[in-house]
């Protein structure tokens, strides 16, 4: 089923009174799960506004959460969220209207700007509605998972301060206009004054990078709270998206601990954030921050601040 014409197209076109299936696919293969969470959002902004269905395909294109033996056979978007309007591909693909989606971002689309994150002319609130009508939905199960392992790394009493770094090829690989991520030591300095000014008494830090992680713990030591999953050593030239772990299931394990840290940073107190993916994607999931800071530092490539 997989089509290489990346731009929208329809691949079946019918009688006109029947119901028209939008395919979200991306042509990337290593995006990260939180940069399609964005990037989807967009698309089934795009579908519902035309009238059409839409439908996400993570099983007939590659991607870093599937498996290469379970390529053609399962969609791995569905391991770990809802269809939009809970549509498999099995009756998308046998509409009699069905349209594959431009293989990249689409206008409007959530995005990493300061603007976005501060709210203004009330963006964010627009996307958070996709999450809250369901059309971003995390299983139900996986979600209760989630929040039970927060039960057991908090106590209820707990006022928590989110913290979600991004190192590894962000860093090194300096991607054209990506946001720049804050030195390690500079990001510390800040967290160290948000803990005092916010009233919080402990951290949860999210990263991928385990450099990150062992500095953190050298300033904060027990204050800094993680989650139990395996960080990556990182070494100039990987690319995060394809550096796997030899265990079973690594493919669908990197994303299920990448989408537990995100929740986790959604249900805590405050936030401080390098602008990524997941920092977008953690302000739709929560409108209930007390405060949040974002880095602030440039683009790769762009003179200009946001």
């Amino acid at each position: 089923m997989t089509d290489t014409n990346w731009d929208e197209h329809y691949i079946k076109r019918g009688d006109p009174t029947k119901p028209t299936y939008y395919i979200i696919r991306r042509k990337s293969e290593t995006n990260g799960l939180f940069a399609r969470y964005v990037i989807f959002a967009g698309h089934i902004r795009r579908a519902l506004s035309n009238g059409w269905l839409p439908v996400v395909d993570m099983q007939n294109y590659a991607n870093i959460y599937l498996a290469p033996e379970k390529f053609g056979k399962e969609n791995s978007w569905e391991y770990y969220f809802e269809q939009p309007l809970r549509i498999g591909l099995e009756q998308a693909y046998g509409g009699e209207n069905v349209i594959l989606s431009k293989g990249d971002i689409v206008a409007p689309c959530p995005n990493d700007g300061v603007s976005f994150y501060e709210n203004r002319n009330n963006e964010l609130t627009q996307w958070r509605m996709l999450v809250k009508l369901g059309l971003l939905k995390i299983k139900p199960a996986l979600h209760e998972e989630i929040l039970s392992t927060r039960a057991k790394l908090f106590a209820q009493n707990d006022r928590v301060l989110g913290v979600l770094l991004r190192g590894t090829d962000y860093v090194t690989e300096r991607p054209h206009n990506h946001p720049i991520p804050p030195p390690v030591e500079f990001a510390a300095s800040v967290v160290v004054a948000k803990l005092q000014e916010w009233k919080c008494n402990k951290i949860f830090l999210a990263t991928e990078d385990k450099s990150i992680v062992q500095a953190f713990k050298q300033v904060f030591d027990d204050l800094c709270v993680t989650f139990d999953r395996e960080y990556v050593d990182f070494k100039a030239g990987q690319l995060i998206g394809l550096v796997h772990i030899d265990r079973p299931n690594d493919h669908y394990i990197q994303g299920k601990d990448y989408l537990t840290q995100m929740v986790l940073l959604s249900t805590c107190n405050s936030f401080v954030a390098a602008r990524c993916s997941g920092s977008v994607g953690v302000m739709m999931l929560t409108d209930k921050f007390e405060h949040t800071y974002f880095f602030n530092l440039g683009r790769f490539g762009v003179i200009s601040l946001d």
